[in-house]
């Protein structure tokens, strides 16, 4: 798999930095965390993409994605090296409890990633390529998005604009 995912986040309901340094405390302990994701009302999970991140797990071992941090405009690298995704439209529980921040804990979300190593980088040394938007199947929304297909990503200020939790890029 050439394409990556982006997780978007804010820290609303910790202090700032408060969401990585949270799972990075239960990466310390275990070695591993669960990562929910936070999908808005309007999206719908990319099950095919998420299917084809499953089958690159079990051949690596692991896939490299990103989390964007949109309060702070930071991005971070992250190792998954288990996705599981709720049934059709519904949400399920942390697969962990232990292993996930505590305010998961009363939530249920469309899918779960399980990471082992989180590494803020500079948005500087990378560089993404716009590939799909997978959560937004409104016509409108595709239709006016499509020229970014195969774009370069300028900045993170950019990224945020994009009114979706996940992305597909190269």
């Amino acid at each position: 798999m050439k394409s990556k995912i982006i997780l978007r986040f804010r820290d609303l309901i910790t202090e700032e930095d408060g969401t990585i340094n949270d799972h990075q405390t239960l990466i310390s302990r275990f070695g591993e965390v669960w990562w929910g994701w936070w999908m808005k009302q309007d999206e719908t999970p990319p099950i095919d993409i998420f299917k084809k991140m499953v089958t690159e797990i079990e051949k690596k071992g692991f896939v490299k994605s990103y989390l964007f941090n949109t309060g702070l405009l930071k991005i971070y690298e992250v190792k998954t090296y288990k996705i599981l995704v709720a049934p059709s439209s519904n949400k399920i529980p942390t697969p962990n409890p232990e292993k996930s921040p505590s305010y998961y804990h009363r939530g249920r979300y469309p899918a779960w990633f399980l990471l082992k190593k989180i590494e803020e980088i500079s948005f500087d040394n990378i560089e993404l390529l716009y590939h799909s938007f997978p959560t937004r199947l409104e016509p409108d929304f595709k239709e006016y998005y499509s020229d970014y297909v195969g774009q370069k990503v300028m900045s993170l200020k950019q990224l945020k604009e994009f009114d979706v939790t996940l992305w597909v890029v190269k």
